[in-house]
């Protein structure tokens, strides 16, 4: 069976966003622990923002139901537990930087396959 290289391309600009809003989410994050916002308010924009970017681009990868879908859920499942702490040990951020080393190594695997 021949690849679609239209479904290659989708499916690769699904990954990568859901990589950039993830990402991007991790930094928020980060700055919210760091206390590197103005208030409390700003903090909070920025993770609602966050939040929503990174669960739109996980509905995207979800909503096939195949591929990296697995890694995908279990790195949002990182970045949610994140933001139920107010310290995050630094083995919390090994995990999360692992779960995302393995969504992308399954990505790959997807689309070389596909």
């Amino acid at each position: 069976m021949t690849k679609d290289p239209l479904m290659y391309l989708a499916r690769r600009d699904a990954y990568a966003a859901f990589l950039t809003a993830s990402d991007a989410e991790g930094a928020v994050i980060w700055r919210r622990l760091e206390g590197r916002y103005d208030d409390k308010e700003a903090a909070l924009a920025a993770t609602r923002d966050s939040y929503a970017a990174t669960q739109a681009a996980f509905n995207v990868v979800d909503v096939e139901g195949v591929g990296p879908v697995e890694q995908a859920r279990a790195l949002m499942e990182h970045l949610r537990a994140f933001h139920r702490l107010n310290e995050v040990p630094d083995a919390a951020w090994s995990a999360y930087t692992a779960a995302r080393a393995d969504f992308v190594t399954a990505a790959r695997a997807f689309l070389a396959r596909n």
